[in-house]
């Protein structure tokens, strides 16, 4: 397909469902290919999971966000959006909580001095490290069983003193179904993270991800392409079995394809009987999230981020992002208290009031010199849906991207099996994007005679 190709369609571009990163993504790359298109956010603003909150006057990461080094992707869209110099980049430092005292590890040879291990057992997680740089076949890891593969390749103590307990806390309690493939790309990612002496390297886009995506909907706006807030999609109907267009509040819109980036739990009754039907059934679970943030007076934790692996700490991390952001421009320092929890989790429906008290009440056992009083202000955040969980042994791994004429479906649950940031999505918007333009009848412009 030539680069030069423009697209000739027979009706009105394309519509995208969902104003997060990846429909942004999405509709930024085919405007820049001259596609028509339109995104519309159900809410007032866009970024999804990805947006800011406003965290009493300052506008803040609703859930924390970073860049890595590797993040390849997302710096080269912020080059080309202005926001190159934004990107501030610092050296961090990561710890546990293990048997109820603080260890850092925050270079490779802290990891190896992980409490609780026999020389023996640190050897193996050095040996467990760099054999997960070293593998490039996944699709053998993809069958096996999380656990049988760690106590076959590591050990049993380093299953139950570290990784165990470390799956535990991610997947409230549930990690019987994931594949080996899960730990391997974690691992790879974290090593690819580090600098040349080890230490762990992240970025921040001075105003967050929310700075990324109000710039590629004002990039989309300027390729002539529609931006609408406040406009949830009620319908997505079909004509023997094509995608006709979408429905909204003022009435039907037609497109020729419409692009859907929401997970399948948010897409009961979006799609006609017939497209629905061909849809297979959904091979994923889910995890929700409930999120504490709160701006502080003092910094809390020595730490970036904090992995838990005592158990009687009922949080899956505290993570306090002004190592990575200026605390200046958020009014102090900002710490995240995130509780990774399956969707039928009664946490997501509690008071808020009770959610703070008991998840700041955690954070002072951890952090003794901590106190409730140095909070200025907090909230939480609640996401039923919030990250697809790809279980052992599925036959079709990532969804179709194209199951019926006119209909794109993607989503997160197409990352698989890096992890579900910035990076990994924007991979995702690629190969939708891709998909979508081949479904477009293509004319190459007529040259100039000499």
């Amino acid at each position: 397909m030539s680069a030069s190709a423009v697209r000739a369609l027979p009706g009105p571009g394309v519509g995208i469902v969902g104003g997060g990163l990846l429909g942004l993504s999405v509709g930024y790359k085919l405007a820049g290919r001259g596609v028509p298109v339109t995104v519309y956010e159900a809410s007032g603003q866009l970024g999804g999971l990805a947006g800011t909150t406003d965290l009493g006057g300052y506008e803040v990461d609703r859930y924390y966000h970073a860049l890595t080094l590797t993040d390849t992707r997302v710096i080269e869209t912020a080059r080309e959006l202005g926001l190159e110099d934004e990107i501030r980049w610092r050296r961090l430092g990561v710890g546990f909580f293990h048997d109820g005292r603080l260890a850092s590890m925050s270079t490779p040879k802290e990891l190896l001095s992980f409490p609780g291990l026999r020389a023996r057992d640190r050897a193996r997680l050095g040996v467990f490290a760099a054999r997960c740089r070293t593998i490039s076949d996944q699709d053998k890891l993809d069958a096996q069983p999380v656990e049988e593969w760690v106590r076959k390749t590591a050990g049993d103590a380093l299953w139950e003193r570290l990784w165990r307990p470390l799956l535990d806390s991610k997947f409230d309690g549930r990690y019987d179904d994931l594949p080996a493939t899960f730990l391997w790309s974690r691992t790879k990612r974290s090593a690819a993270t580090r600098d040349k002496a080890g230490h762990e390297v992240m970025g921040w886009i001075r105003g967050g991800h929310q700075r990324l995506v109000d710039a590629l909907g004002v990039a989309i706006r300027e390729r002539g392409g529609e931006v609408l807030l406040n406009t949830p999609v009620r319908h997505v109907p079909s004509v023997a079995g094509r995608a006709q267009g979408v429905v909204i509040d003022s009435g039907f819109r037609a497109h020729d394809q419409v692009v859907t980036t929401l997970l399948r739990p948010h897409m009961s009754n979006l799609l006609s009987e017939e497209l629905e039907a061909t849809l297979p059934p959904d091979p994923n679970r889910y995890l929700g999230v409930v999120c504490l943030v709160a701006r502080v007076r003092r910094s809390v934790s020595p730490y970036y981020a904090l992995n838990i692996t005592d158990r009687s700490i009922p949080l899956t991390s505290v993570v306090e992002t002004t190592h990575v952001v200026d605390p200046e421009h958020v009014g102090g320092h900002l710490i995240y208290v995130p509780r990774y929890v399956r969707p039928e989790s009664e946490d997501l429906e509690r008071p808020t009031d009770e959610i703070k008290r008991e998840y700041l009440a955690e954070v002072s056992r951890m952090f003794p010199e901590f106190r409730p009083r140095d909070v200025i202000a907090s909230q939480v955040a609640r996401a039923r849906y919030a990250e697809p969980v790809h279980r052992v042994g599925v036959h079709r791994r990532l969804p179709e991207l194209a199951p019926a004429p006119g209909l794109v479906v993607a989503s997160s649950a197409h990352v698989y099996p890096e992890v579900v940031h910035a990076h990994s999505i924007m991979g995702v918007a690629e190969r939708t994007t891709d998909a979508v333009l081949d479904r477009l009848e293509v004319v190459e412009p007529q040259r100039e005679a000499a």
